[in-house]
């Protein structure tokens, strides 16, 4: 692993060489995650991921499934095996 030097401000920052932006794709509004292992700071490159969007139509399916699995019931052939659990609607505003 190659190493680089960089240099604090007086105010605790310090600016990532171009050549490591480059090669991990760094532009302006890029997250890192940071970590402390004894003496040393490891940085991560962070993608984060989209919400989604309230037209998704995931959401359509939100609750509509349940296992039934737990009480070992059996279920007749003319009962529906799939039945929206109540509230579903809200944890599309919830989330």
């Amino acid at each position: 692993m190659n190493s680089v030097i960089a240099k604090l401000t007086s105010k605790g920052q310090l600016t990532l060489p171009k050549s490591v932006r480059d090669q991990l794709k760094l532009e302006k509004g890029s997250y890192l995650a940071i970590y402390l292992e004894k003496d040393q700071i490891i940085m991560k490159k962070v993608n984060p991921r989209r919400p989604l969007s309230d037209a998704d139509p995931i959401w359509d399916m939100a609750g509509m499934f349940h296992s039934g699995g737990a009480s070992g019931r059996q279920v007749d052939a003319g009962e529906s095996k799939i039945a929206p659990i109540r509230g579903a609607a809200r944890w599309k505003t919830s989330l």
